[in-house]
């Protein structure tokens, strides 16, 4: 087998023009170099969407793509009017492939990886129901509570309610499932986040976590695998109109820069 050198530095690789695969995937490859090889850092802002238009050969729509699946991945965050930021470390995003396999998949087996944490949360609920200890159930009361507050009060709840799931994984006592989750924590929370954007998304998420809880509470396994079934239903409903609302807005995007 021969052996291809090749002496691209940095700057080429990231002014490199693309030509193959699919595109948007090879934006998301080029724009993973930037970040693994440390172009980009954490807390860094990518450069404009026409910069990048530019280094890589692209139109705006597909940049837009690639750009929303890293941000549903939680390598990226979008914030409107001031830009794109890195959110992962090199390290900490080369050490979770299985969030990679998926921030190219997400437009294409959005329903699959839905279904997919679903069944692992699932598991988890049914465990956690009869293993969790007053500890583990004070920790998701804790989380539960805080929702209620910073509900109450106006504030973001995406916090308590990333929370509230990640106390429950802990709640399951095993050690593979509670890996799965911490290999899918940053997609989760960019899931709620993007969830967080549909209104009325968020309206029922406490009366729901509120359902999982009393199930816990009754050792009741078969009630706790439904609950969180319903729960992730209804946040999978909200996150494919998000990404629908997003996928339009590129469209749009792409429409308006064939009229100029």
């Amino acid at each position: 087998m021969q052996h291809i050198q090749t002496d691209m530095t940095p700057e080429k690789k990231m002014s490199g023009k693309i030509r193959r695969k699919r595109l948007t995937d090879d934006i998301i490859d080029r724009l993973v170099a930037m970040i693994r090889e440390g172009d980009v850092k954490t807390g860094d802002r990518l450069p404009a969407e026409p910069v990048l238009m530019e280094r890589f050969g692209v139109g705006r729509s597909s940049l837009r793509e690639a750009i929303g699946a890293l941000s549903l991945t939680g390598v990226l965050s979008v914030s409107p009017g001031r830009g794109t930021y890195v959110v992962a470390t090199s390290d900490e995003f080369l050490a979770r492939p299985l969030q990679w396999g998926l921030s190219a998949a997400w437009q294409d087996k959005i329903q699959e990886i839905i279904e997919a944490r679903t069944a692992l949360e699932q598991s988890i609920a049914g465990f956690a129901a009869e293993r969790a200890t007053e500890a583990d159930l004070a920790a998701i009361r804790a989380q539960h509570e805080q929702l209620r507050k910073d509900k109450a009060g106006g504030k973001k709840i995406i916090s308590a309610d990333f929370g509230f799931h990640k106390a429950l994984a802990a709640a399951c006592h095993n050690s593979i499932l509670e890996r799965f989750f911490d290999e899918l924590q940053l997609q989760i929370r960019s899931w709620m986040e993007q969830k967080a954007v549909v209104p009325g998304a968020y309206d029922h998420v406490f009366d729901e976590h509120a359902t999982i809880l009393a199930a816990l509470e009754r050792r009741d396994p078969a009630k706790a695998k439904a609950a969180v079934h319903a729960h992730l239903k209804h946040a999978g409903d909200h996150l494919i109109v998000a990404l629908k609302s997003h996928k339009s807005s590129g469209t749009a995007a792409k429409k308006s820069g064939k009229k100029k």
